[in-house]
């Protein structure tokens, strides 16, 4: 009986990784030698068009064709010349591919076609040739989109020959012939100015001042889509830029002034058609005034201008000339041209002194603005001068003659350094009263101008050392700042910065591997940004440490004094390689193993210290175990502002660095000992197997503690109040408040005695890890809360002070509130000694310590009665003036209403005295004293009302009426519940009120940037979301109009994305519009954010969907609650996933937008909007990819071809006929042609019938299985093939649709005996495959169906004489094929057992195996060595083992068997030769066989029964 084998299930294969398009173009054997651009802006029309002359000299003499990278540029190739000749060119632009065919009929289901096609503008994967091998070796153009075929040598002299001599100096034509180099001049104009110009206060209906300027990206791409050019970083080369722009702003849209307006009313009253479409100029009013017409239009360039003249054929047009004389690559090329205001910055901030001490290094600094902003820009640039005066004196000489900063509108980037030029946004402009931005202010602008040396002028050499020189420019702006601002702001950054690393730097590249990947998004710029400088800071703590010498100052030093005066072409190219050799031979180490773990490794240590004093041998038992791999593993939630890196990185193959499991280095502890004085230790981190290193550090102080208790204090402070007030000595600091009236009127608590105690056995005060800010780690220890507490009191460093303040905000959870705690925060949030950043934090602390249970509100208390100290009236609530002149004492004032805003109670609602108490500080606020302005303080106060109004969800408990009822009839119907609170509702009207007072204020008094309407909105926007409020999507839709302020819309957006608004499919359309159509490159940057937050928001799952509700539990009877504890856990394991998993929530996201056939649409549509950059489609692309499934199908709308029929008409005049010509459309081809049709397709699967039969075995009890058989899978999938005779084994054939596999297998014929009885009849199971070697199995229960096939009545066997060993007689037959049912006339046949004579037993090889001789045994059987596979022991013999019984029922059908074929009978067969079958050693000596007469039956390896269909 043929077993029946399960088809193994195979797993399906992962999707394969998403390869970016790889670039394999070799380096080009040219070089550019020089470039000149000419440029003519027409702002009127926004077209720019000019000429590109390129001189290229050929590194290999074979040179024939240059290839020159231009993008969306109409070039005229027949005017193209090289050196004065003409010369063949082709160009393709590659942005062409961006407009969608004709032809195409497709949508958000085809984006992979649509990305395929943009795959030239997409990032490529390419073998980067260095800076150091560009210069006189080879260029690498990005696309090569413009080819031109060189003339030869002979052919540029000849055109030259009569030309003067300079002209072939500047041509490379020397005089003896030789010609060096070829000018390549291209005439061009911008198709579209959107990727590389950009346009301000052009347009109609934008008021703004007219003017252009240049965009700029990190990859390259966007310099030739300003004008052709060798696109290529490492190309660098000299560079004249002219450009021809209107003289004035008048005349730039051909408006001259009235009294140079003549009459012209004839022309003026004629008609003039236009064309469809066409704007009709005279129409357009730009609303200028007189004043506007006459203001001079500036140009402001990289390089130093060197000539300006009025055009001689317009005298409405000026050209102006700069020229570069350093080697520039042509992204640090750029300008803008507007009526600009110039602001001479060094000659109002620089004293004489200074200029005299400079000399010939001081540079000069220019500012430039727009008309009525040259007041902001000396208040925003007054620290310019100085940044540059002290770069000049510790680092070098300024690499150019001046520097130009120009701040213009729209920048998507706050600044962009270019060549002895930065471009910058006006958003950073504030006027002199505003104090809250000048500090990040500053240092941005610095650090634009500290890249003018480490980012222009010393570029890296590769991609990987980007990395190097962004981190020396932020070096020497934090250096600067340190010098303006003081050590402790420099520290109290550096350590805060570095907390935050430790926090993201998680699964990110490295910083050598980072730099490949900056083309994804700004958020790897902030990374990179973040970890570079603070890898140089602790490096240069190293190397001062080591070498006492001034660190990596004096290797910057060098290598700005080698790139300024060496002549050599590289020496202003920065290698990796070459900053680390200077390193390791100042500070005299190695840094192999500190450049694997923070340059080459990504991550930081995790440090769990534990300290235990020694008093037998005197010394301090410290370990220190590395933990970073166990927070790395930890499952992180996804944030929904990190949900766009994500994605990108995930899509683009972006991997995590190697984890470093064990970071080394040196470490310094300072152990501050019982005597007061710290004893600093220098200990080695070294790598070891446990990451677990330990430490015996010896111990000095041989004298009782010195620390004073609690009652010395008041000693010491009773006798200091008997002094006077200068004579006061500093115990430490936070000891404001002492007096006993003051405690007990602030409710200060101190240590308790117990406490005391335990501080006065310690045998030292504190211990500092890492003193010297070598590490950026985060440190765990063991100490106790007091010795942090004496740290924060007496070690004068910030950084240390900030490290306790971490500590008491971790050790909240294991504590909770505590007075002792409280006291400890307020004091230093009133000590003005400490550093306004400690105070800041105590301030954010305090409100976790104003809870009612514990400890009655004291932190709330304290917040308010150090506001009441510093800022209010004496002994009343109500504020004084403003007066913001301590900056230090303003960010306290803004600080604490905030921290008070974050108080909750039990009932997770903020106490109704903070939310009054903030109240009323906004509604008294009074700032006519005050020489600054207040609306950044306004502004958290709007915030902080909005705040104290939203409830903690997770406190919040639901409030449950009570009814009671005593049964008397009377009373029955009363309920008694508490009084309804009226408090909170009145306070949320009042508040509202505030807020729109100030809101409805920025209508006629604009403030500044309309930071009033903003944070209105902000305060609205989290009180709907919340439910605070009713929600009302009409309060930020009116800001959307287009005339509105930037910053409003933007914040308008963003609120409604917040309320969820994107699945309103109106929203969505005008969203998307916004994002397609507006014409600010910034607002589109940041409503895509904003698109992608909102995304986030939905994929993680942060607003539950109300059709896919968690199931809520069952009611059944009166107490019996059934929870769905299944259908509940399964659905919070899937939020769960959402809010973890990447993968998981894209899915989600995918299935909650892809039946969102309108989303689809709106998508698709913002995708061929003109306004949009090349990289702003292909982020919109990807976001189709998240959205929609792919759809490989295309449709195509092709055009019938036009023919022409001419017919012939009435004859003319006897001698002539009219002709009448027609056009019609061909829509059937002229010919046929042959082609070859497809493959048919694989018929379906028919279903497989259930059995009628049932099978009986008495099986043994020891059964020689040991296997299931194989399934060949080829036989599975190949088609049925015709019926033919093949060497195959002797069987019946049955009609399938599968070939058989021929087995070789001993076949026994006997001759024909009488007619028997038939078997009883039974149902078999069959096996699904044929050609496979089946196994006898135990009957099954479960029917198994097969496919129905054609009756087949008596297949005619027709016997094959093949060549074998012996000359024995062969049978041969129909394939054996899966066990099909053999049918006829629609019924199925029943098996039959037919009774053949016995004849001499055959081998039939089978083709393809080998052939084996059979032997004859002493038996007189055959024997035959098999392989293994297919043979098995049989279970039936005639020994007294068992045997398999076989019963046929065939009562039912005996007289059809009869008719279609001979009776047949079981023979058994002695057969002895089973140790030559190498089958088990339990086998039977004897086998029985099977053997047929007149049709040949397949032998199995064990019993068999024959049938017509084969089982």
């Amino acid at each position: 009986m043929p077993g029946i084998v399960e088809p193994e299930l195979l797993e399906e294969p992962e999707p394969a990784p998403v390869e970016l398009p790889v670039d394999s173009t070799p380096p080009r054997p040219y070089v550019v030698f020089k470039q000149h651009v000419e440029l003519e802006i027409n702002f009127r029309e926004k077209r720019v068009h000019g000429r590109s002359h390129i001189l290229i000299v050929p590194i290999e003499p074979d040179i024939s064709e240059v290839y020159i990278d231009a993008r969306q540029c109409e070039i005229d190739v027949k005017n193209i010349t090289v050196s004065n000749c003409p010369a063949k060119a082709f160009y393709e632009d590659p942005c062409d591919k961006i407009d969608t065919p004709d032809a195409y009929q497709w949508s958000a289901p085809q984006w992979p076609v649509r990305k395929r096609r943009m795959e030239p503008l997409l990032h490529h994967r390419r073998k980067e040739v260095p800076v150091m091998a560009h210069d006189l070796a080879c260029c690498q153009p990005l696309d090569g989109s413009l080819r031109v075929t060189l003339p030869t040598a002979d052919e540029v002299k000849k055109k030259n020959r009569d030309a003067p001599k300079a002209d072939q100096q500047e041509l490379l034509i020397h005089g003896d012939g030789n010609v060096q180099g070829y000018r390549i001049s291209i005439p061009f104009e911008l198709k579209n100015v959107h990727n590389g110009l950009h346009f301000v206060g052009v347009d109609e209906g934008d008021a703004r001042y007219p003017h252009v300027y240049t965009r700029h990206s990190v990859e390259p791409g966007t310099a030739c889509s300003i004008f052709p050019c060798i696109d290529d970083p490492g190309c660098r080369n000299p560079w004249k830029i002219s450009i021809t722009c209107p003289r004035t702003l008048g005349d730039a849209f051909h408006q001259p002034l009235i009294a140079q307006q003549r009459l012209k009313n004839t022309p003026m009253l004629k008609s003039r058609k236009r064309k469809f479409g066409e704007e009709d100029p005279m129409n357009r009013d730009y609303g200028l005034t007189e004043e506007d017409k006459q203001l001079e239009m500036t140009v402001v360039c990289s390089g130093f201008l060197t000539g300006e003249v009025i055009d001689k054929d317009d005298e409405t047009k000026k050209t102006m000339t700069f020229e570069v004389d350093n080697n520039k690559a042509a992204k640090h090329i750029g300008f803008a041209i507007g009526p600009f205001e110039h602001v001479d910055l060094w000659s109002e901030f620089r004293s004489e002194e200074d200029d005299t001490k400079l000399g010939v290094s001081a540079a000069k600094v220019h500012g430039y603005c727009l008309p009525g902003r040259a007041e902001e820009v000396r208040n925003t640039c007054a620290a310019l001068v100085t940044a540059v005066d002290h770069f000049v004196l510790h680092f070098g000489r300024y690499p150019f003659e001046n520097y130009k900063v120009c701040f213009i509108d729209d920048m998507v980037e706050d600044t962009t350094p270019l060549c002895a030029f930065s471009l910058c946004s006006s958003r950073l402009l504030y006027p002199s009263d505003i104090v809250d931005t000048e500090i990040e202010t500053t240092r941005t602008l610095v650090y634009s101008l500290a890249s003018q040396w480490f980012g222009v002028n010393i570029v890296p050499n590769t991609k990987a050392d980007i990395w190097l020189v962004v981190g020396i420019a932020w070096y020497m702006t934090d250096y600067f700042m340190k010098a303006l601002c003081g050590n402790n702001t420099f520290r109290f950054r550096m350590k805060t910065m570095a907390d935050r690393l430790v926090e993201i730097d998680l699964k990110r590249p490295s910083l050598q591997d980072l730099g490949e990947h900056l083309y994804l998004g700004s958020f790897e710029v902030d990374f990179m940004n973040l970890k570079a400088p603070l890898v140089l800071f602790i490096l240069d703590r190293r190397l001062s440490k080591s070498s006492g010498s001034a660190g990596i100052s004096r290797i910057i030093s060098r290598m700005v004094s080698k790139a300024n005066t060496s002549t050599q072409s590289n020496d202003d190219v920065l290698p990796s390689d070459s900053f680390r050799k200077a390193c390791e031979k100042v500070g005299s180490t190695r840094l192999e193993s500190f450049w694997n773990q923070w340059v080459i490794g990504s991550g930081c240590p995790r440090f769990d210290v534990f300290q235990r004093f020694n008093k037998k041998k005197l010394c301090v038992e410290m370990t220190v175990r590395q933990t970073q791999d166990i927070a790395a593993a930890k499952v992180r939630p996804i944030d929904k502002n990190d949900f766009w890196r994500d994605v990108r990185e995930e899509t683009h193959e972006v991997y995590a660095g190697e984890l470093q499991q064990a970071f080394t280095g040196p470490m310094t502890i300072r152990i501050h000992e019982a005597d007061g004085t710290p004893y600093e230790h220098i200990v080695e981190i070294r790598e070891d197997g446990a990451r677990s290193v330990r430490f015996e550090i010896p111990y000095n102080t041989k004298y009782k503690r010195l620390k004073r208790n609690r009652r010395q204090r008041e000693r010491a402070m009773a006798n200091n109040n008997a002094k006077e007030e200068g004579q006061k000595e500093l115990y430490y600091l936070g000891d404001v408040m002492q007096h006993p009236d003051d405690v007990e009127e602030w409710g200060f608590r101190d240590w308790d005695e117990e406490t005391e105690a335990k501080m006065d056995q310690e045998s030292y005060e504190w211990i500092r890890m890492d003193a010297d800010f070598e590490w950026i780690c985060e440190m765990k220890t063991n100490l106790p809360a007091y010795m942090y507490a004496s740290q924060l009191q007496q070690d004068r460093d910030v950084a240390a002070q900030q490290d306790s303040m971490l500590f008491l905000k971790q050790s909240f959870a294991k504590s909770g509130a505590h007075p002792l705690v409280s006291t400890i925060l307020t004091r230093t949030l009133l000590d003005p000694r400490y550093f306004y950043g400690i105070r800041l934090m105590a301030a954010e602390e305090l409100p976790r310590h104003a809870v009612q249970e514990q400890v009655d509100w004291i932190g709330l208390r304290h917040l308010q009665k150090t506001f009441q100290h510093f800022f209010c009236y004496p002994g009343s609530t109500t504020p004084r003036p403003n007066n913001f002149a301590d900056k230090r004492q303003y960010m306290i004032q803004c600080a604490i209403p905030e921290a008070m805003a974050h108080i909750r109670g039990e009932d997770g609602k903020c106490p109704k005295e903070a939310r009054r108490f903030i109240l009323g500080l906004l509604q008294d606020n009074n700032n006519s004293e005050n020489v600054f302005s207040d609306q950044f303080y306004i502004c958290k106060l709007i915030k902080a009302i909005a705040i104290c109004q939203i409830p903690d969800e997770k406190r919040v408990k639901p409030q449950m009426s009570m009814s009671l009822s005593f049964g008397d009839g009377d009373n029955e119907d009363e309920i008694m519940a508490e009084a309804i609170d009226t408090e909170p509702d009145e306070f949320r009207d009042q508040a509202l009120e505030e807020i729109e007072r100030y809101r409805r204020r920025d209508e006629y008094a604009p403030s500044f940037q309309n930071c009033f309407t903003v944070a209105a909105l902000d305060a609205l926007c989290c009180l709907m979301k919340a439910d605070v409020i009713p929600s009302n999507p009409l309060t930020f839709v009116q800001y959307l109009q287009d005339k509105t302020c930037d910053v409003v819309r933007i914040k308008a957006c963003e609120s409604l994305v917040e309320l969820g608004l994107l699945d309103k499919p109106e929203f969505l359309r005008f969203f998307f519009s916004l994002i397609s159509t507006d014409p600010s490159p910034f607002v589109r940057d940041q409503l895509f954010k904003v698109l992608c937050r909102g995304l986030a928001s939905i994929a993680i799952g942060e607003r539950p969907d109300a059709s896919k509700q968690t199931p809520q539990p069952v009611k059944e009877g009166l107490d019996l609650v059934v929870e769905q504890e299944n259908l509940i856990m399964e659905e919070r394991k899937k939020a769960k996933a959402r809010k973890e998993d990447l993968h998981v929530a894209l899915a989600a996201l995918k299935e909650h937008t892809e039946d969102d056939e309108e989303l689809q649409e709106f998508i698709w549509r913002a995708l061929d909007s003109p306004v949009l950059t090349v990289t702003e489609r292909i982020n919109l692309l990807e976001v189709c990819s998240l959205l929609v499934d792919d759809d490989p199908a295309l449709t195509l709308k092709l055009k019938f071809p036009v023919t022409w029929y001419a017919a012939r008409g009435d004859k003319v005049r006897d001698k002539k006929y009219v002709i009448h010509f027609h056009k019609r459309y061909r829509t059937k081809s002229r010919g046929t042609y042959a082609t070859q049709p497809p493959p048919p397709p694989p018929p379906p699967p028919a279903p497989r019938p259930e059995l009628k039969r049932t099978i009986t075995l008495n099986v043994n009890r020891t059964p020689s299985i040991s296997g299931k058989p194989a399934i060949s899978t080829a036989s599975q999938t190949q088609p049925a093939p015709a019926v033919s005779p093949a060497p195959a084994l002797p069987t019946i054939p049955v009609s399938t649709a599968t070939p058989p596999q021929p087995k070789k297998s001993i076949s026994v014929t006997v001759p024909k005996a009488p007619v028997v009885s038939p078997a009883p009849v039974v149902k078999v199971a069959k096996q699904p495959t044929s050609g496979t070697s089946s196994t006898l199995t135990k009957p099954t229960t479960k029917p198994i169906t097969k496919p129905v096939v054609k009756p087949v009545v008596k297949p005619a066997v027709k016997p094959i004489a093949k060549p074998t060993i012996k000359p024995i007689p062969k049978h041969t037959s129909k394939p054996l094929a899966s066990q099909e049912k053999v049918t006829k006339n629609g019924e199925p046949r029943r098996d039959s057992i037919a009774v053949l004579p016995p004849i001499r037993p055959t081998i039939e090889p089978q083709p393809d195996q080998k052939l084996q001789s059979p032997k004859v045994n002493g038996n007189g059987g055959l024997t035959v060595k098999a392989p293994k596979p297919l043979k098995r022991a049989s279970t039936e013999s005639e020994s007294g083992r068992p045997t398999k019984i076989i019963k046929l029922d065939t009562s039912r059908f005996i007289d059809a068997m009869k008719k279609l074929q001979p009776p047949t009978k079981m023979v058994t067969v002695k057969f002895g030769q089973w140790d030559r079958l190498k089958l088990r050693k339990e086998s039977p000596d004897s086998v029985t066989i099977r053997a047929a007469g007149k049709k040949p039956i397949s032998e199995k390896k064990n019993c068999y029964w024959g049938s017509k269909d084969g089982t």
